[in-house]
């Protein structure tokens, strides 16, 4: 029994000194060397605007597989209130579900300024009355907003007025 504790012991101290040649040598700082290091994609941009619809082709009855688009002015997001205004806005729905209380709108958004356009992919539920939203994928963008990737938050605050609240993460 001894000698079996007496190998451990040994064990033991080559294992530590292993260990301290390979912190002397600097060995471990190559591996925390290969460890990622954040890039300029690793930031967020919040994008806060409003939307005031300018037409809509929305049948009055509604049916499931209905789809309308929907055209409106791009603004930034003033105390609630349109500001500048700096692009437009063009969606395409169709209604997924209906029920007596509303329905599921499955739509596509292009969110086009100046600077490039962001578009948004969502399944939203209208049910009851205004304010209606949901979570949004960003999808993709052109120009500033190239290889755009995120979430928009989307509020229909009134029958003309959406507020879009995008969160780009890279």
């Amino acid at each position: 029994m001894p000698r079996t504790r007496s190998r451990a012991r040994l064990l033991t101290r080559g294992l530590l000194a292993a260990a301290t040649a390979v912190l002397a040598t600097g060995a471990l700082t190559v591996t925390a060397d290969a460890a990622p290091k954040p890039t300029p994609k690793d930031s967020v941009t919040v994008l806060d605007w409003l939307a005031v619809k300018r037409s809509d082709t929305r049948p009055e009855r509604l049916r499931v597989g209905a789809d309308w688009t929907t055209h409106g002015h791009l603004y930034t997001n003033t105390k609630g209130k349109p500001g500048k205004k700096i692009g437009d806005i063009s969606s395409h729905c169709s209604v997924a579900d209906l029920t007596r209380q509303g329905y599921v709108a499955l739509c596509h958004r292009v969110l086009r300024t100046d600077d490039g356009s962001i578009s948004l992919s969502d399944s939203i539920d209208r049910v009851g009355r205004l304010p209606h939203g949901g979570n949004s994928a960003v999808t993709g963008g052109t120009g500033k907003y190239d290889d755009a990737e995120g979430e928009a938050e989307i509020t229909f605050v009134k029958a003309d007025l959406a507020r879009f609240r995008i969160v780009l993460d890279d």
